[in-house]
């Protein structure tokens, strides 16, 4: 008798983890975004359903009518032309997910990467160490140029003060290319949050490859002044150390210091992109 319960038990296992991985890895495609041939996709589970948005861009994620968590999606156009998009993709189940956010109709681009020097890792004595690298890097197309930022996987946590903050679980950096997509995959664990950005101009960011070569390397050596992790509330930067050993990877939104930084480079080294940059801190001082 125990002998087929446990038979039973191991079929049944097994047939929920079947049915598990086929939710998985069948999947379907919804384009949420476009500008002109550009296109953001989204690529998830063929069994979730990806609602129409609300007032604030706002998609719920659904199994089955239930809830698994949410995407949305924030457009900002700015003065220049530049059009800023990011991304926040938010599982607040306790099932892990895989998916892909995709930009479409870039043909075959020429990539700068901006990742091409490895990052300078210092321990600094208020900070600690910064792990986050630069944003993925330039691609440009015949009329078009985007550049894209990488992913942070995070988890939202209350300080013992009280402060919220959000504590970085990993960057995803590395992205491929093929038949004319950027494709950007990964598996989003429980009670995670995902975000992204990327800028979309049809002017060059930087008007030499010296000037941009010059940003590179100094977002290299200075960890304070990387605008890698962009939101709608500002830049994410990490947050001086405590005795909270949470605090180690714990980040927080800080739009002043991406306005900051800008002015001073677009005084010396004027372009597009440190131009955006402050036309971006302005709308979110205003939001």
């Amino acid at each position: 008798m125990l002998r087929k319960i446990i038979v039973l038990f191991a079929v049944a296992f097994f047939m929920v983890l079947i049915m598990f991985t086929g939710m998985m890895f069948m999947t379907n495609t919804t384009e949420i975004y476009s500008q002109g041939d550009i296109k953001l996709e989204i690529e998830k589970p063929a069994f979730f359903t990806l609602a129409e948005p609300d007032a604030d861009g706002k998609r719920n994620i659904t199994l089955f009518s239930l809830p698994l968590g949410s995407y949305t999606l924030t457009e900002r156009q700015l003065d220049n032309g530049t059009t800023i998009v990011f991304d926040h993709l938010e599982n607040t189940s306790w099932l892990p997910f895989v998916v892909s956010m995709n930009t479409a109709g870039i043909g075959d681009p020429d990539v700068r990467s901006w990742n091409t020097e490895p990052v300078m890792r210092t321990t600094d004595p208020e900070y600690g160490n910064d792990p986050t690298s630069r944003p993925y890097g330039i691609i440009a197309m015949d009329s078009t140029e985007i550049l894209q930022g990488n992913i942070y996987v995070s988890r939202n946590l209350k300080l013992g003060n009280g402060d919220p903050v959000k504590e970085l679980r990993h960057e995803i950096a590395e992205f491929t290319i093929e038949e004319g997509k950027l494709l950007k995959n990964f598996w989003l664990p429980p009670k995670h949050q995902a975000e992204s950005w990327f800028m979309l101009s049809p002017q060059p960011f930087f008007s030499t490859p010296q000037d941009e070569e010059a940003w590179i390397s100094h977002a290299a050596q200075n960890p304070r002044e990387r605008l890698n992790w962009l939101t709608p509330q500002g830049p994410m930067m990490k947050i001086p150390l405590t005795d909270d050993l949470r605090t180690e990877m714990a980040y927080s939104a800080s739009p002043d210091t991406a306005e900051a930084i800008a002015e001073e480079w677009q005084e010396s080294s004027p372009a597009v992109y440190f131009e955006s940059i402050l036309l971006n801190a302005e709308a979110t001082k205003q939001q």
